[in-house]
């Protein structure tokens, strides 16, 4: 009786283990991309809502993609030691609010927070978290118990390294070409694609 059960957990263990390994997803090979952006900026707006969150989402590249947001932009840090936005205090503070998003929320979640953010030239944050379920109490303790200066540190040091002469500016598989910037901007998805099936030998569906 002890070997027919013996027996049998082996067996039951065996198929356990093949079940995992057969249902396991295997991994996307991703192409990264950086978006270097400002949260006031109209150019960055239309290209988050109009060219990456559809290509993103829609089209579900984001399974295929490394994507990092980096939301300083054209900020500058004064002599005072205070970061200054190009369009203001109101954009430093939304900024910071994209920050915390990006430290407490995947980048799925975190694409969705703030794609819907930059629809709107407010913080509609409660709104959007609201539209998409998505629990946001580290994000607002994340801006409530830090300093905006020290909240966009990271970004402006991430951004200082990459020499781009305006925004929205796009890095494609950690490569900043500036003669690229306005088709990347207005065909991303098609960009996207090409570098895509150049870099891993692949077409992605519904790409051209």
């Amino acid at each position: 009786m002890k070997v027919i059960l013996g027996c049998f957990l082996i067996l039951l263990c065996g198929i356990l283990e093949c079940t995992v390994t057969c249902h396991r997803v295997p991994q996307s090979d991703k192409l990264p991309v950086t978006l270097y952006y400002e949260a006031l900026c109209p150019y960055c707006m239309e290209f988050v809502t109009d060219q990456l969150n559809p290509s993103m989402v829609r089209q579900d590249r984001l399974a295929f993609t490394e994507l990092t947001l980096v939301p300083y932009g054209n900020a500058k840090v004064n002599s005072m030691g205070k970061v200054v936005c190009q369009h203001g205090m109101e954009e430093c503070e939304l900024n910071a609010w994209h920050a915390c998003i990006l430290e407490h929320h995947n980048i799925t979640n975190s694409l969705k927070l703030i794609a819907c953010m930059m629809r709107s030239r407010k913080n509609k944050l409660d709104e959007c978290s609201s539209h998409y379920g998505i629990n946001v109490t580290a994000v607002k303790d994340c801006k409530k118990s830090r300093s905006v200066d020290d909240i966009l540190q990271k970004y402006g040091e991430d951004s200082s390294k990459v020499a781009y002469r305006g925004v929205p500016a796009i890095t494609i598989d950690n490569v900043y070409d500036d003669d690229e910037q306005e088709n990347i901007s207005e065909n991303f998805d098609d960009v996207f694609c090409a570098k895509y099936e150049a870099k891993f030998n692949k077409k992605l569906r519904n790409c051209k």
